[in-house]
């Protein structure tokens, strides 16, 4: 997973919500707290390339946040230039003069942009936001170990293909990319229709695909009859998670406070349909078996 790619995705995203309306509720919920974002959303316009040094490759499965910012601002003086010159090209000789005319500052208030955008809006939902990319990353792996890659990769995404040695992103522009080092993939839940590639020559060639578990931004629907059966705030609490979530996201999923979630969670627990733990102050539910077989008995049949 990658938390400065989501962070950078974020920003792209609000430059053109409305082809993503999923996340319409929780941006809702956010937009208060936004920064001022026009150092980094400079490099978001529709088409146009956005600088790979942005969004360094993870160099690890879990990295943090500042992780990737040192990535970030540890990029080469010559790759930030010639990255921040395609990003330019087509943008007018204001945007040229302006970023290419000092680099360092430019990638310096990207950079502080994007850290601004953490701390306002992905930081406070960063510990669900995890365990819903940690879940997708396990469940791709075990997919892998059985099917092998040339199975599980055009299930990432239409434009994806595998063939022999070489994978394919249908793309606007042509790279061809050697990866002797392999291939890092990297899911993430803020791109919905697309694949995204980073392919410098600093970093390891990584392919970012629309990741599942999006109902952390609208709940998912709950069967009637599972409604029949616990109630509609605990059934919506059972099908959402699917995903392990934490007690606010929960209550903010259903539109109930807080307590009223910690409530209803707590009959689950004690029905042992899901298990919950705890680190300090915050608590993290997820199903159990039993709970798992009452939303598969529960689903509609064909």
């Amino acid at each position: 997973m990658s938390p400065i790619h989501e962070v950078v995705s974020l920003a792209r995203l609000l430059t053109e919500p409305q082809r993503h309306p999923m996340f319409h509720p929780w941006l809702r919920r956010r937009r208060l707290s936004l920064p001022d974002l026009g150092a980094l959303t400079v490099f978001m316009a529709d088409g146009a390339y956005r600088p790979d040094f942005l969004d360094p490759s993870p160099m690890s499965s879990e990295p943090t946040f500042e992780e990737g910012m040192d990535a970030l601002l540890a990029a080469p003086a010559d790759q930030t230039y010639a990255e921040l010159a395609d990003a330019t090209v087509g943008r007018g000789a204001d945007v040229g003069r302006r970023v290419l005319g000092d680099p360092g500052r430019a990638r310096s208030e990207a950079a502080d942009a994007l850290r601004q955008l953490w701390k306002a809006v992905v930081e406070p939902e960063w510990p669900s936001m995890r365990l819903a990319l940690r879940a997708e990353m396990v469940d791709r792996a075990l997919q892998v170990n059985r099917e092998g890659l040339r199975a599980v990769l055009p299930r990432l995404h239409p434009s994806a293909a595998c063939e022999g040695d070489t994978i394919t992103v249908e793309k606007t522009v042509d790279v061809d990319v050697d990866c002797p080092d392999g291939l890092i993939l990297v899911p993430s839940l803020f791109i919905t229709d697309r694949m995204q590639c980073t392919t410098s020559d600093h970093w390891t060639p990584a392919i970012y695909y629309p990741a599942s578990g999006r109902y952390l931004w609208a709940a998912p629907p709950t069967p009637k009859s599972l409604d029949r059966l616990l109630g509609t705030t605990r059934a919506k609490i059972l099908v959402a998670l699917a995903t392990p979530l934490q007690t606010t996201v929960v209550a903010r999923l259903v539109s109930v406070t807080p307590p009223t979630a910690s409530e209803h969670l707590a009959i689950l627990r004690d029905a042992g349909l899901i298990e919950s733990s705890r680190a300090g102050r915050t608590a993290t539910h997820e199903l159990t078996a039993a709970g798992r077989a009452v939303l598969e008995a529960s689903a509609p049949r064909l």
